[in-house]
């Protein structure tokens, strides 16, 4: 909250005008593997009456019931390094976290967060992203069969392609810091859910004020509409 940036603050004459609660999405779709199974990390137990009594006390308090208070939710996090775009070096932690889970398969898959997973989807309130019934199907019955394996897992870091209850770290930082930096009386959802979507690129603040304003998911591609030529991709014949 003590947060300046061109002059802005969170606080005006004294009193609090922006506070944001940070919360995770709630009945996720793909569970992933907690660390419980590293012993100095096993409080699984705990945690979600911890986050339950959090929400809680953030909605009791006065910053919440006046409108100053907002709810910003994240999905499973992954990312947060510098492995990425250019401008991340000046913003990620140190490489060594892509293998806080002592698991090869987690490190390359925070990696790619940070590679291709960049963009934002704003859901209103507690929301998820779920794919569609027959998405993973058309997937395989068109760009798998057409073009291969290869190409079926870049079309998923291609076009924007959403993330059901995933998000990079920085994407929700990002979001964090735009919520703050809104002139009081710009529209920001009371409560929302930050997921990314397959953009190499964060938001601009004018792409986070207009998803701040019309909150939704991201659309699931057409995979039928596909074509690898788009991205320069090389087809095996």
């Amino acid at each position: 909250l003590d947060f300046t940036h061109e002059g802005k603050s969170a606080f005006a004459d004294s009193e609090v005008t922006r506070a944001i609660c940070l919360l995770p999405v709630e009945d996720k779709i793909q569970k992933e593997k907690t660390s419980s199974w590293i012993p100095i990390f096993n409080n699984d137990r705990t945690v979600a009456m911890n986050w339950k009594n959090f929400k809680e006390k953030f909605m009791a308090h006065p910053v919440w019931k006046n409108d100053v208070g907002s709810i910003i939710r994240f999905g499973s996090v992954f990312g947060g390094s510098t492995d990425g775009a250019e401008f991340l070096k000046d913003l990620g932690l140190e490489e060594g976290m892509y293998k806080m889970s002592l698991e090869q398969y987690r490190d390359l898959r925070e990696r790619a967060f940070d590679r291709y997973r960049l963009g934002a989807q704003v859901l209103e309130g507690n929301g998820v992203n779920p794919k569609p019934a027959n998405q993973d199907k058309m997937e395989a019955e068109f760009i798998s069969k057409k073009y291969g394996g290869e190409i079926r897992e870049a079309f998923n870091i291609l076009g924007a392609y959403p993330e059901q209850d995933r998000a990079c770290r920085h994407t929700v930082a990002a979001a964090v810091i735009q919520s703050l930096m809104q002139e009081v009386g710009q529209p920001v959802p009371k409560e929302m859910t930050i997921l990314s979507k397959a953009v190499s690129e964060l938001p601009t603040s004018e792409e986070w004020d207009e998803m701040f304003k019309n909150p939704g998911p991201a659309a699931w591609p057409d995979p039928f509409t596909f074509s690898p030529e788009q991205y320069d991709l090389e087809v095996k014949k």
